[in-house]
């Protein structure tokens, strides 16, 4: 399978857990036929509203809050796994990662499943040296996905990120590569800016080192990375590319050509016609 494909396969299948799928409501609380749930009422809330209609917290608890509609307060919650978000501007649960519960500290206790800690979440499969799987908890069932190729999951924002940029993550036990040591220089100092490799065994796979810590990027179709100019160029121009994917290039490169030949040709054409009629 086409590599593009598989990453597009995996970003779909991200967007899918992260909005309830394609077409559906963003908002957590929705399973995949789109049926809501609520959170039921605890009881009425002794207290007055601020105003007739609008949510507010609940004193010590993370995941609770008061719902007021029409000035009528009543006490409610939040599904097992998410937390009350006064800044939300409709539905007002959102992730843990989104909402900073400071002291209110309490949550309901868990409904947890053999699939799931909470009803709802997003949690990191794997350990240090894997670290690209995660799974989506909707309802207490769980999706499983995969971030795009050299891309980590972070517990902490919610998202595939870099892996030096996850703290629970060994990106170079993960990416298989580890920055050559650069010598430092008496005059200079230690090596300054980004350095770049080439992969041994993939001529459109590089890693880039910001200092000691890898990130792995690749080139486009019928590319390859050009180690003395650290960019992509035509693979009919990189030596470590295999002979199928140098001959390929080389093909399209004729036909790029040769469509920009005639893409000029045609244009002065035009100008001289244009030319000629005045």
């Amino acid at each position: 399978m086409d590599k593009t494909l598989i990453v597009l396969a995996c970003l779909c299948g991200f967007a899918a857990a992260q909005f309830g799928g394609f077409g559906q409501s963003s908002n957590p609380a929705f399973s995949r036929n789109q049926q809501p749930i609520q959170p039921a009422p605890k009881a009425t809330y002794a207290g007055s509203c601020p105003e007739l209609n609008g949510t507010y917290p609940v004193p010590g608890s993370c995941d609770a809050y008061i719902q007021c509609i029409n000035g009528t307060a009543e006490e409610r919650l939040c599904p097992d796994g998410l937390r009350f978000n006064p800044e939300a501007a409709g539905y007002p649960c959102s992730y843990p990662n989104e909402v900073a519960c400071l002291e209110r500290s309490s949550l309901q206790p868990a409904q947890p499943t053999d699939q799931c800690e909470h009803q709802f979440g997003y949690y990191k499969l794997g350990d240090r040296s894997n670290c690209s799987y995660f799974r989506n908890c909707v309802s207490g069932v769980a999706y499983d996905f995969q971030c795009p190729e050299g891309l980590a999951w972070s517990s902490a924002s919610y998202r595939c990120d870099w892996p030096d940029e996850v703290e629970d993550c060994d990106a170079e036990a993960f990416l298989g590569f580890r920055c050559p040591e650069v010598p430092v220089s008496r005059e200079l100092g230690p090596p300054a800016g980004f350095r770049y490799y080439r992969a041994e065994n993939n001529c459109q796979k590089y890693f880039l080192c910001l200092g000691t810590k890898p990130r792995v990027l690749f080139c486009g179709k019928n590319t390859g990375y050009d180690d003395l100019t650290n960019t992509c160029v035509s693979a009919d121009q990189v030596d470590a590319c295999p002979v199928q994917l140098r001959e390929e290039a080389a093909r399209a490169r004729a036909e790029a050509e040769q469509l920009l030949a005639k893409e000029l040709e045609f244009n002065a054409k035009t100008t001289n016609k244009r030319r000629n009629q005045f």
